[in-house]
């Protein structure tokens, strides 16, 4: 089976304005299980879509934690902004993953 995504994203930090600002990027392994995730800065995640790295979603649909919709990016008004599939059901994108407010 080949690897799904290089990352999985499962949650977002947002500034005061609703923007997301870092992510909890997890790496995947060859064999399709991930590791602890790290917070990463948004231009961070970014750069590693720049070199060829893939992305997705990822929730928890209980009792696992389900693979979802693949993330890019996208230059609006010369800002670039991590997009999730814009046709992915409301659950899957971005904005509706896990608030990490409380973790600095």
């Amino acid at each position: 089976m080949a690897k799904t995504a290089d990352y999985l994203i499962s949650g977002v930090w947002k500034d005061s304005e609703g923007r997301i600002t870092h992510v909890m990027l997890h790496p995947m392994k060859n064999d399709n299980t991930w590791t602890m995730g790290q917070k990463t800065s948004e231009l961070d995640a970014i750069n590693l879509l720049k070199q060829h790295k893939t992305m997705k979603t990822v929730i928890w649909e209980y009792p696992n934690w389900d693979i979802r919709v693949n993330v890019t990016y996208v230059l609006r008004n010369g800002s670039e902004y991590l997009r999730s599939d814009p046709n992915a059901s409301t659950k899957d994108n971005l904005d509706n993953l896990i608030s990490m407010k409380a973790i600095k």
